[in-house]
């Protein structure tokens, strides 16, 4: 019998992506023109946020076999994943709720208790670039870093958007890196590298909200990781 909420944590088109795929191919919801799958876009993800998606919840589904929510959301407000607790223990009959946030460590521990994590689609360009920033020297670390930073401050406002997007990238694809290679290294690894990756993740899941604002201190945040990556990832597969 399958599970009624899941969520999946990830680069925000991709999370979708994956949660569109996984209703269809285990749920049996086509996508296409069908009312009775909801994907539903949050920045901050707020108390009233969770209210219009408790109320999507409780609207009737079109068809007979339920309906699949798939709410994205950048940043999560700890009150408003409160106010979610019931909908996700017991939600309407028919209902399966998917998450797609940046990292698991945003949800608190009672709504993540409640929920499946659904494995993600990577985008093949963002790994590339994953790729590039890991195998590079700490020196081309710098210049990846600095051409970054400095399309982030150019006036044309795609320019300056499209480098967010890839700043953001670059984090969420170091933190699955990260975390792949500790699940996978348990008992291969040492202790040590083990701390350093678990650490390394606890800022990666701190910067990545601040990374969804527009005023992100972009400078500060590759500054600071640029410092502490682990050596570790260097050899890691992406």
């Amino acid at each position: 019998m399958a599970h009624h909420a899941y969520y999946v944590a990830g680069e925000a088109e991709a999370g979708i992506s994956s949660a569109l795929s996984f209703a269809e191919r285990e749920l049996g919801f086509v996508q296409e023109h069908n009312p009775d799958v909801v994907v539903l876009r949050f920045g901050l993800f707020s108390v009233d946020d969770a209210r219009k998606l408790i109320d999507s919840a409780y609207r009737s589904a079109s068809g007979d076999n339920g309906k699949v929510i798939i709410a994205s959301m950048t940043r999560v407000f700890h009150e408003a994943q409160n106010a979610l607790l019931k909908l996700f223990e017991e939600p309407p009959e028919g209902v399966t709720l998917i998450l797609c946030v940046p990292s698991a460590g945003l949800l608190l521990p009672t709504l993540r208790s409640r929920l499946l994590s659904l494995p993600i689609s990577h985008n093949t360009e963002s790994s590339s670039l994953v790729q590039e920033f890991l195998s590079a020297s700490t020196t081309e670390r710098e210049k990846i870093v600095t051409k970054l930073l400095d399309r982030a401050k150019s006036d044309k406002d795609e320019i300056k958007q499209g480098a967010r997007s890839e700043a953001i990238s670059l984090v969420e694809g170091l933190l699955r890196v990260s975390y792949e290679l500790g699940k996978e290294g348990k008992g291969k690894i040492t202790t040590q590298i083990a701390d350093e990756l678990r650490d390394f993740e606890d800022d990666l899941s701190t910067f990545l909200p601040i990374l969804h604002e527009r005023s992100a201190p972009l400078k500060l945040i590759f500054e600071h990781i640029l410092l502490v990556i682990p050596t570790s990832l260097a050899k890691a597969e992406v």
